[in-house]
């Protein structure tokens, strides 16, 4: 009965004259119904993650993960020398991240014993006076002949030892100078963002004046062109790298990540793989009035000028760039922290633009019920900020769950994990309250930097022992003229594969985060870092803040292990869950087929791996020994007082095909070791 009355309407259909005028009927119905959805404020869904997170007895801390692996690398340290504390401390957090296991001898230690050089496949030497190694200098470089791969991180003083091995290490002559280095020049095959200059914050003379001898690979000069401060070489089947930076800090682990991976054939390490962007305080409460620059440049208020100006900028970026923006809600901008919380009533503002954020895929996290950071009484700010405090345990939690309510009730759809603390300020004890009481937040995003302040939560990338991922932010603003802040993003990008960026809706009302140059400088400010982004790194993951923490956690447990063929490089990986990434520099022949994962030439010969299986096999192409080696090209000797030619590929496009610098000598200086 029903398929003949179908077949009857059918019938009837295909009879009617006006068909044409009613199918535009039901397009500008439909077109209705999405107006009148939109205008009901229903106009976005769950965020689509496409990476969620592993359960919190699956993640694993980085340390966890490698204890009781055998080492594989060993870490000679003087403790009793000037700037080696803050070397080894550098060198320890990336070996840990770079899932190296680490053994350490400190010499200075008259009771420690030297152990044999066969249990070890790489050696890392971090002091600047080798003569204290004494004859195990030479035991190291006969270990390094046979097959090993030395590094020397920290700079050279000129001593009988280093004139002993210096040839072997790539060094024709040095001098008792130290140049000022005022920034590095990595090469574009070498390192991502290489081929461009990044400049030291505070430049000191701190790398030692070399000569090199035509068979040192030089991977990255100082910012005048000058001087060598990494460079490798062959020790007869083995290989030593030379670090002559002479700055040991966080800001630049990703160089010396970069030159421990050119030891070996080839080298392997667990990255993120991922570009996180953040809005602090969005949505909240919109401020009414004008702001002075808002109002000199676009003679709008501040609610109109994040309507009609700065969000519809930000959405075109997101279109061009591919970014998901991840939004962190405040509730209110009071300073009670003694009463319980009190419900914002005007949703409207939360419920427009957080609409808004999901509609375009991204997240909406937490950020605080007010801006008040988490800290107790016994936390004293002084006159850093006029912040109070809370009073009690039971106050923090209470603030947290009523903004994590607040959230639920104007965005229902939401779902949120990852806590940014107001002005990057939590507390050590907050930090513990978070972990045993708050188990809605799943990840915390602070920040990755040290400042000259005690007060910010400084974080590493990983998992910590109470399961919160640990998941910080780079850099911050438009970055205009931050010298600083692009070092520290080339450095991650070669250390983690990571960007994490954020930025503030009322940057464009205070003065100090760049209101003066007004949002058109701010904007171009962040368009040419994500340009440099997009260049340098084309296949980093764009991810909201919950997938970022997703991929820390699935870096955090993966290790790596490799064995090595004259036709294959084979990787065992522990603790590969669904997915992981990892950087493969090979520096003796050429990656061929893979099976269990695949790869992606990333520049020179640096690739980035994507394992899919616990085992992963890369066939192994070789040929001349030196033509996969990343550097500058045949380029020395580098004289100590300088003259040289240098490839122009290094350099800006607009310079000479060919350079040629000359220089004078300097004054001799033992170089101060100073931390950034």
């Amino acid at each position: 009965m029903i398929r003949g009355f179908l077949s009857d309407v059918l019938a009837k259909w295909k009879r009617f004259r006006w068909q044409g005028l009613v199918k535009v009927w039901a397009v500008f119905m439909a077109i209705a119904l999405v107006l009148l959805v939109e205008s009901l404020g229903v106009h976005y869904g769950v965020t689509r993650f496409d990476i969620t997170y592993l359960d919190r007895n699956k993640a694993i801390p980085a340390a966890n993960a490698i204890a009781g692996e055998k080492a594989t690398n060993l870490l000679v340290v003087d403790s009793s020398q000037e700037g080696v504390s803050d070397a080894e401390a550098m060198l320890d957090q990336i070996l840990l991240d770079m899932k190296v296991p680490t053994t350490t001898v400190d010499v200075a230690d008259e009771n420690a014993e030297f152990p044999a050089l066969t249990h070890y496949s790489t050696i890392v030497v971090a002091m600047p006076n080798l003569d204290r190694l004494g004859e195990h200098v030479l035991q190291i470089m006969q270990w390094a002949k046979k097959g090993g791969g030395v590094m020397f991180a920290m700079t050279p003083e000129k001593t009988g030892y280093l004139d002993v091995i210096g040839p072997q290490i790539g060094i024709e002559s040095s001098a008792y100078e130290y140049v000022l280095t005022k920034g590095i020049t990595p090469s574009k095959d070498f390192m991502l963002g290489g081929g461009q200059t990044y400049t030291f914050s505070d430049p000191f003379e701190s790398s030692l004046s070399v000569a090199l001898h035509d068979r040192a690979q030089v991977k990255a000069v100082s910012s005048n062109g000058r001087t060598p401060l990494i460079w490798s070489t062959f020790v007869n089947s083995g290989s030593a790298v030379v670090c002559n930076i002479g700055i040991y800090g966080k800001v630049l682990r990703g160089f010396y990540a970069s030159a421990f991976s050119l030891l070996g054939s080839a080298t392997a390490y667990p990255v993120i793989n991922s570009a996180a962007f953040y809005l602090d305080d969005f949505p909240s409460p919109v401020p009414s009035g004008n702001g002075k620059y808002i109002k000199r440049d676009y003679n709008m208020s501040i609610a109109e000028f994040y309507s009609q100006v700065w969000w519809p900028d930000l959405v075109r970026l997101a279109e061009r760039y591919g970014i998901r923006f991840t939004g962190v809600m405040i509730e209110n901008y009071g300073d009670d922290t003694k009463n319980d919380p009190v419900r914002q009533t005007d949703n409207t503002q939360f419920e427009y633009y957080g609409g808004l954020l999901l509609r375009q895929n991204g997240e909406i996290g937490y950020h605080g019920y007010n801006h008040q950071p988490l800290v107790l009484p016994n936390t004293h700010y002084g006159k850093e900020y006029a912040y109070v405090q809370w009073p009690n345990r039971k106050a923090i939690v209470a603030s947290l769950q009523e903004l994590i309510a607040f959230q639920k009730d104007v965005l229902p759809a939401a779902t949120s994990s990852v806590y940014v603390p107001p002005s990057n300020i939590l507390s050590q004890e907050a930090r513990k309250i978070i972990g045993e009481d708050v188990p809605q937040i799943r990840a915390i995003a602070s920040t990755y930097m040290p400042s000259d302040s005690s007060l910010p939560y400084i974080q590493e990338f990983g998992v910590a022992a109470d399961g919160v991922v640990e998941a910080p932010r780079i850099v911050s603003g438009g970055m205009v003229g931050d010298t600083y802040m692009r070092l520290a993003a080339v450095s991650e990008l070669n250390m983690h594969y990571v960007s994490t960026h954020f930025m503030h809706p009322d940057d464009l009302l205070d003065e100090d985060r760049g209101a003066k140059e007004g949002w058109e400088t701010y904007r171009k400010g962040l368009e040419d870092y994500l340009d440099w982004l997009e260049q340098s790194a084309p296949s980093i993951r764009m991810q909201t803040g919950t997938e970022c923490a997703a991929a820390v956690q699935r870096f955090s447990g993966l290790t790596v292990s490799m064995t090595t063929s004259d036709d294959s490089w084979d990787l065992h990986l522990g603790n590969l869950t669904d997915q992981g990434w990892l950087m493969f520099r090979a520096n003796n022949g050429t990656p061929g087929r893979v099976r269990g994962g695949s790869l992606t030439k990333l520049t020179g010969n640096l690739y980035l791996l994507k394992a899919t299986s616990a085992t992963v096999h890369i066939e192994r192409k070789t040929g001349e020994r030196h033509e996969n080696l990343p550097g500058f090209g045949r380029m020395l000797p580098v004289r100590a007082w300088w003259r040289v030619h240098v490839d122009a590929q290094l350099y800006r496009s607009d310079e000479r095909a060919r350079v040629r610098i000359v220089g004078d000598r300097r004054q001799s200086r033992r170089p101060r070791q100073i931390r950034i």
